[in-house]
């Protein structure tokens, strides 16, 4: 056996017992990922040709498609961490946004987008040191009802920045909002409607509610929030997820 040969046989041998696969992954298939998932809207229904836009942290589009027939959607993009998805279907006049915060880019993800009339922005949540055991959720509703009558109120889209309070918020009760932390509905133990600077003399109404902690056990890196809120009075519903790094115990 020549040199050449012989080491032809020890590749043999290291492929043969898995030291390195024979084929490895092609380089781009290993940067990049795939969003996925279904746009409908509250009854279940699939929504074709809503826009799917997936941000960065300056809220730039990275990715965009349109939901098929079936409502269904797909991104490939590079892993990464991104500042959000969103998924709308005549914005401003029939509904307002989904959005999905913070959302973890390092494999497959399915997000299922559902959309209303109401808008579950800015959502954030943290769990509060030394407190109840429990945790904070912050958002800032919107209501595309109250929107418009706002907007005629003030003469305008411009005329908005003359008015020293935006209110286009829904007025919410613990039984209007649904909170699932990793899929398990949590209680809803306080609402607190806050008012939210939106400018120097100007504000707007938001949400901090605290609820109860999940009682099956933590699994992933990410804890998922979904608040998902219904008004009473107009019978808008909206939707807002966010993904939030899980504490590592030690």
């Amino acid at each position: 056996m020549n040199k050449a040969s012989g080491i032809f046989l020890i590749l043999l041998l290291m492929i043969a017992t898995g030291f390195f696969p024979a084929f490895p992954q092609k380089l781009e298939e290993t940067r990049t990922v795939k969003i996925f998932g279904r746009v409908t809207d509250f009854k279940g229904q699939a929504i074709e040709g809503a826009t799917v836009e997936l941000k960065d942290s300056r809220f730039s589009d990275v990715a965009r498609t349109n939901s098929g027939p079936d409502g269904r959607y797909s991104l490939v993009i590079p892993k990464g961490h991104y500042m959000a998805l969103t998924a709308v279907k005549g914005y401003q006049v029939r509904s307002l946004e989904y959005w999905a915060w913070n959302v973890p880019a390092d494999r497959d993800i399915e997000i299922d987008p559902r959309f209303d009339r109401l808008e579950v922005y800015a959502l954030n949540a943290w769990r509060p040191q030394g407190a109840y055991a429990s945790y904070q959720i912050y958002f800032r509703p919107m209501s595309l009802v109250k929107t418009a009558a706002t907007v005629m109120k003030a003469g305008g889209m411009e005329g908005l920045n003359k008015l020293p309070l935006i209110d286009i918020s829904p007025d919410l009760e613990a039984g209007d909002i649904e909170v699932k932390v990793d899929g398990e509905r949590v209680d809803v133990l306080r609402v607190n409607k806050v008012r939210e600077a939106s400018g120097p003399a100007q504000d707007m109404f938001a949400y901090l509610i605290q609820v109860s902690l999940p009682k099956a056990a933590a699994v992933g890196d990410w804890i998922v929030f979904d608040v998902i809120l219904s008004d009473r009075d107009t019978g808008e519903k909206g939707e807002g997820r966010l993904y939030f790094p899980r504490p590592q115990s030690r």
